[in-house]
């Protein structure tokens, strides 16, 4: 007989994490008080081997004392239970599913946006009743599990929803109500069953028509373990299997392959059990199937030994690496760091390659223990020097911020950045993250490191400038923020840079002397790029290339001989300028054309602010100018004047007028 074991069948990544964190507690804390809240994963048969180990699995939080150590089960809790557990216990310890968690993510941050949540899922389920809790107040939340409870769901919501649906979920009535949801509303719909989950059932088919029975192993309360066995048993003859006895109802005398499955909460002891029953019993097994549990392909690992693996998994607290052996490498914080208070998914990436030293060839779960501070102090300081010899930065993790400096790790090798060459802002909030610094000297006798950031900050804004300057389309309007006001222009702020718009460029017809009474500092403006000096990394900009030419509008209005009202705003030597009143444009008038008596000067005679009449003499649109003339209009007013005085009427001609109306 030959027994097929389906490569993905026990313990997901989330639950075994929950299960062996909580084991490994309990077997380094003895004289400690263990609780875990809820269920930690349902199956009675991992339950009973907690509780071997003194582990309390309660239901109600006032079972919580003040020295407990509790464990949040995989499934996850509310918000108020969390705080609540947090207000009660020594210490809390959330091994939630990392995917239930980005469940809650989800309909925490969208319901604190305004919108409403259908969860699809079992009401009944604690990952549901979990998820129910992380919906902010005051929003409708819905749980459905069919197609027709979408429906009516929908009828109740507006269109402001996000759909979220159990990890565990059965993947066709998911699939079906996600596709109506789709096609009939605009919700925001996230996939959240577990793909582990379906890869598992999809496996379980295909090794289901290879063989003669399939035997599900796990717990019947559990969710994904039942959904493996409905995916399955009408495919062959399908069993469910939650202790070894449960095989002596079954009958395998015509049987020649069995295929074996197992929940995602079913532990490989389990499934070893029932593996070395049926071995037994029948006295054969398919090797190369089976190899995960003889582990007999992988190479033997000593302690001391320095291994290079990839990071398949970052927790906060610790890293798993795939070091090509039977077991997986787990790197905890502590040996990673030397007293940082840092969460390693900020600092680290899965598919990484890490180095490490073998500490321990196996602990309570089958990890190999490693330590990447062992590694570091063999190859860190000598790396260290090569980076600082060819000028390279590095990254470092800050560890604490002193008085006058900051303090960072390079590989376990301290690295002072003094405050002054940090040049940001610092606060406790850049603790435990990750910077680029320079190496600027090394104490070799004490194997220190002194670094700076200004340089590479300074480097960085100006590449990043340059990246913006070329950007830049001379075509497009950008819209900006003044940020000051000159004598000569304003300074504007756009697009993450600066520049300025010279006076002449402000507008078509509005006087330059008047800027510092159009326009305020944080006003928004519309500007266009029309020059740009690379070497001093100026910006030359436009606010009236972005308006319509008011000039030409305006001057339309205008013809030569035209008399028209003006203020005196300049006087030159060499004639004056002044504003137009009835049309608001400037004009000049050149000294030619102004009257003067001998040994009289502009100067003189005018000042800023005189109101007097001019007459248009000059409209040139190219040059945008307008001449006028005082002389013509003088000249004029004397012909009249003269005239005057030549006209005089006589008693005759009175006499002649009289008889004309007679």
């Amino acid at each position: 007989m030959i027994i097929k074991v389906a490569k993905n069948a026990g313990f997901c990544f989330g639950v075994e994490r929950a299960v062996n964190g909580v084991i490994a507690w309990a077997k380094a804390n003895k004289d400690k008080s263990v609780k875990v809240y809820g269920m930690l994963i349902h199956n009675s048969y991992v339950i009973e081997k907690l509780k071997e180990l003194n582990v309390k699995v309660i239901e109600n939080i006032n079972e919580i004392e003040k020295d407990d150590i509790v464990f949040i089960r995989s499934h996850g809790v509310s918000m108020k239970e969390f705080s609540e557990i947090e207000k009660r216990a020594s210490k809390v310890y959330d091994f939630t599913c990392p995917y239930v968690k980005k469940i809650h993510e989800i309909v925490r941050e969208n319901s604190e946006n305004g919108l409403d949540v259908i969860v699809v899922g079992d009401i009944n389920h604690p990952e549901v009743k979990g998820i129910i809790g992380h919906v902010e107040k005051g929003r409708k939340c819905i749980v459905i599990d069919s197609l027709e409870k979408a429906k009516d769901a929908i009828s109740q919501l507006g269109r402001n929803t996000v759909v979220v649906c159990q990890t565990t979920f059965d993947n066709a009535k998911w699939c079906e109500i996600k596709e109506y949801i789709e096609n009939n509303t605009d919700y925001k719909v996230f996939d959240t069953v577990c793909k582990a989950t379906i890869t598992r059932q999809e496996e379980a088919k295909v090794l289901a028509r290879d063989v003669d029975v399939m035997l599900v192993i796990g717990d019947k309360k559990s969710s994904n373990t039942n959904k493996l066995y409905q995916a399955i048993k009408d495919i062959k003859p399908t069993f469910f299997i939650e202790r070894p006895q449960d095989l002596d109802g079954i009958d395998f005398a015509k049987v020649k392959k069995i295929g074996i499955t197992a929940g995602a909460s079913t532990s490989q002891e389990q499934i070893n059990e029932i593996v070395e029953i049926l071995e037994k019993r029948f006295n054969q097994i398919d090797n190369q199937d089976f190899a995960k549990l003889l582990d007999k392909s992988f190479a033997e690992i000593k302690r001391g030994e320095i291994v290079k693996g990839k990071i398949i998994k970052v927790e906060q607290d610790y890293l798993l690496v795939d070091i090509g052996y039977k077991a997986e490498g787990i790197i905890y914080k502590n040996e990673i760091f030397k007293n940082a208070n840092v969460n390693l998914k900020n600092i680290f990436k899965e598919n990484e390659i890490i180095e490490a030293v073998v500490i321990k060839e196996s602990d309570e779960e089958g990890n190999v223990v490693l330590s990447k501070l062992k590694a570091d102090s063999i190859y860190g300081f000598n790396e260290l020097m090569a980076k600082f010899e060819s000028k390279t930065p590095i990254k470092i993790v800050v560890k604490q911020i002193r008085e006058r400096s900051i303090v960072g790790e390079f590989r376990g090798i301290n690295v002072f950045v003094p405050i002054s060459q940090w040049a940001e802002e610092v606060s406790s909030s850049i603790i435990g993250k990750v910077f680029e610094v320079e190496i600027v000297d090394i104490d070799t006798d004490k194997k220190i490191a002194f670094g700076s950031r200004k340089f590479l900050l300074r480097q960085a804004q100006e590449k990043k400038i340059q990246q913006a300057i070329e950007s830049l389309d001379f075509n497009k309007d950008y819209d900006g923020v003044i940020a000051e006001i000159r004598q000569k222009g304003i300074v504007v702020n756009f697009e993450g840079l600066r520049g300025f718009v010279p006076a002449s460029e402000i507008s078509y017809s509005k006087r330059i002397e008047d800027v510092k009474k159009l326009f305020k500092v944080g006003e928004q403006v519309k500007v266009r790029v029309i020059d740009i000096d690379k070497q001093k990394k100026q910006i030359y900009l436009s606010i009236k290339k972005t308006q319509e030419d008011e000039w030409i509008k305006k001057v339309k209005n205008l013809y030569l001989g035209m008399l028209v009202d003006v203020e005196v705003t300049k006087v030159l030597s060499f004639g004056l300028v002044v504003w137009i009143l009835d049309c608001e444009l400037d004009g000049f008038v050149h000294v030619s054309n102004i009257p003067l008596g001998y040994n009289q000067r502009l100067h003189s005679l005018y000042k800023v602010g005189d109101k007097i009449k001019a007459k248009i003499i000059e409209i040139d649109e190219q040059r945008r100018r307008i001449g006028l003339s005082l002389k013509d209009l003088y000249e004029e007013e004397e012909k009249i004047a003269e005239h005057k005085e030549d006209f005089v009427i006589t008693i005759a001609d009175i006499v002649n007028n009289i008889k004309l109306d007679s």
